[in-house]
């Protein structure tokens, strides 16, 4: 299964973004740490967005959350990448945060995210692509290619 995280808005302590599923199309808002041009910034631990690229993801327990996550693979520049739950920026350290926008923050985090761990836990193999929209190309016009 695909996975495609497009994102879209910037600011200097959030990054907003649209999760794509694929069989499914646009499946939430998500939400993470400020994103970085990596061949001129540095990693601030737990206020920068990983980069982006394709990665896979395995369903495992978290300690942290108390339930089954999908953990992104070999992330360069860091350990411990999950998608989970969250609503602001404070909530995620680099992580994925998923639920729906509303003024620049998420709401619904817990039963999107449920009903996301629905669609993809019984998966065999799961990758993400995280990428950011483009002025050459939508969200949709880069999904409908990529998925």
């Amino acid at each position: 299964m695909k996975l495609l995280l497009v994102r879209k808005k910037f600011a200097k302590d959030r990054t907003l973004g649209e999760l794509y599923v694929e069989g499914i199309g646009w499946y939430c808002d998500t939400l993470e740490p400020h994103c970085i041009d990596w061949s001129k910034e540095k990693k601030v631990k737990g206020k920068t967005a990983i980069p982006e690229g394709k990665y896979k993801v395995k369903i495992a327990w978290s300690n942290k959350h108390g339930r089954l996550v999908p953990w992104l693979q070999d992330v360069p520049h860091f350990d411990g990448i999950q998608i989970h739950t969250g609503n602001v920026p404070k909530h995620s350290a680099g992580c994925i945060l998923v639920g729906i926008e509303s003024a620049n923050c998420l709401i619904d985090s817990n039963l999107v995210f449920r009903k996301l761990m629905d669609h993809i836990k019984k998966e065999k193999e799961i990758e993400i692509e995280v990428t950011s929209e483009t002025e050459d190309t939508s969200s949709d016009e880069y999904f409908n290619n990529v998925i």
